[in-house]
């Protein structure tokens, strides 16, 4: 549902830009919602450091809820539980024209068929990344510091860091790029990492849950990661204008042929469920899912502009699982559907209705 920013919305949105204004980015990706848009413009706009692309991209919008769109929280929080409830609950959803939760991340186009819209938009966002001219890295102060380096460039990671950037976590010299469910980056340095290009830092301005399977796919189906909480902190909901931090590593081509396999996976799976086959499976959850070739760190998580001041964040250090073993289970979807109202009638109850 198409919805524009309360007032509430429209100062976090100015808030929020106004304190990231010294952040530097390369792109802004955005789902095509009217909310998320001008949030996006709401950072672009008092940003200081440079220009950047903008990229509106409908596989970011909010999951599509049906007929619960616009609905009061209790009654969408009664269809989940039933749809858990019932072995055939994601054809419930379908059938009410709305997502199940291993669709979220789908997208119609005209020439192709369904496919997950979270995940396909991370492989779109890295084939793009890969597309770009490498970048100067940035020069990071050591770890833990809040000073900036005499005559630095503006910094796309807010100080201090409490994890290495993403060369320094990673020995492999694989191509690189940093992307973020608000934000990401990351820098090259060494000659160990002479073949890893720097391309990028990206902003992402998304939905609730569909931030929350973009941070299960940097987690849980990450071959290797670094610096993230335990499973239940890391895919709870951000509260509105929240954001994160995270840093990708990965190599293209490996990634683009894991990328082809899963795709065709998938349209295979839907052929046979038209075909009225496998009725009580849904088409969209994969089985034994494997890792992806690619290599995440998260540096900052729940921030919010309170938390912010020029390039410093006070936000606390993420309670990685380091202390407490936690077998992360890659899986195609988190399998959390709780929603976060701030109140009966936000933005997410569907009012007020963008024109």
């Amino acid at each position: 549902m198409d919805t524009e920013l309360s007032p509430v919305g429209v100062d976090q949105a100015n808030l929020v830009g106004d304190r990231l204004k010294n952040i530097h980015f390369d792109a802004i990706f955005t789902s095509d919602l009217k909310r998320a848009a001008d949030t996006a413009e709401a950072i672009k706009r008092v940003n200081k450091q440079s220009s950047f692309a903008s990229f509106t991209s409908p596989l970011m919008r909010e999951r599509n809820f049906g007929f619960y769109n616009g609905k009061p929280r209790e009654q969408i929080h009664r269809f989940i539980a039933e749809t858990k409830a019932h072995q055939m609950g994601c054809q419930m959803w379908r059938d009410c024209r709305g997502e199940c939760s291993h669709e979220v991340g789908i997208d119609i186009l005209e020439s192709r068929d369904i496919f997950w819209r979270a995940l396909n938009f991370f492989f779109d966002l890295c084939e793009f990344a890969a597309n770009q001219e490498p970048r100067s890295a940035p020069e990071f102060p050591s770890q833990g510091s809040t000073e900036l380096p005499e005559y630095a460039e503006p910094l796309p990671l807010l100080l201090p860091l409490r994890q290495p950037p993403v060369p320094q976590a990673f020995v492999p010299p694989i191509r690189r790029t940093d992307e973020d469910v608000s934000h990401a980056s990351s820098c090259t340095t060494g000659t160990k990492y002479q073949n890893m290009d720097y391309v990028g830092h990206f902003i992402l301005v998304g939905h609730g849950q569909w931030i929350r399977e973009f941070n299960h796919i940097l987690h849980a189906l990450a071959e290797q990661h670094q610096g993230f909480p335990l499973q239940r902190r890391m895919i709870a909901v951000l509260e509105n204008c929240q954001f994160n931090q995270f840093g990708v590593a990965f190599g293209r081509a490996q990634l683009a042929l894991r990328a082809s396999h899963i795709r065709a996976v998938v349209e295979s799976a839907i052929a046979t469920n038209r075909q009225g086959k496998c009725k009580s499976l849904c088409p969209y959850e994969l089985r034994d899912f494997d890792r992806l070739p690619i290599s995440t760190v998260c540096y900052h998580l729940r921030l919010d502009a309170d938390s912010v001041c020029n390039h410093l964040t006070t936000g606390s250090k993420v309670a990685d699982n380091a202390g407490e073993f936690e077998e992360v289970v890659p899986s195609a979807g988190t399998g959390v559907e709780t929603l976060y109202f701030a109140r009966e009638d936000d933005e997410y109850a569907g009012l007020p209705l963008a024109k």
